[in-house]
């Protein structure tokens, strides 16, 4: 039986809550595989060697910690446009260039991963 009160609320509400159940058990996804990686299935050169949990190896659970963080990524997006209001009246405190700089820094930090450079490293087996 659904609750009376689930009829009153506004379209947007309920999208909201939805929106943020999700986002909340996709971050507890995340964490839970990082842990795995972290602590039950260590890369070799901490004895992981060959492990497996639950039929799957660090490289799996490594991809479903990937798809997990972009499901994130993507949830985040939509949550701050659905609070864009917000954003602009709060957190810009109704300047507009606070709430811009601070997605422009955001957005910086993120694509230092594809700016910086990689190398081998020392001591490396290649």
């Amino acid at each position: 039986m659904i609750p009376a009160y689930v009829f009153t609320l506004g379209m947007k509400t309920q999208i909201n809550r939805l929106l943020n159940l999700v986002l909340y058990l996709t971050c507890c996804a995340g964490a839970g595989t990082g842990l795995v990686l972290a602590f039950r299935l260590p890369p070799r050169s901490r004895g992981g060697g060959r492990l497996e949990l639950l039929g799957l190896d660090r490289h799996q659970w490594g991809d479903i910690h990937f798809v997990l963080a972009l499901i994130v990524i993507g949830l985040s997006v939509v949550h701050l446009a659905l609070h864009r209001k917000w954003l602009i009246k709060v957190a810009a405190s109704r300047h507009l260039w606070h709430l811009v700089g601070g997605l422009l820094l955001g957005l910086s930090l993120v694509g230092l991963a594809f700016v910086l450079p990689t190398q081998v490293a020392s001591g490396g087996r290649w």
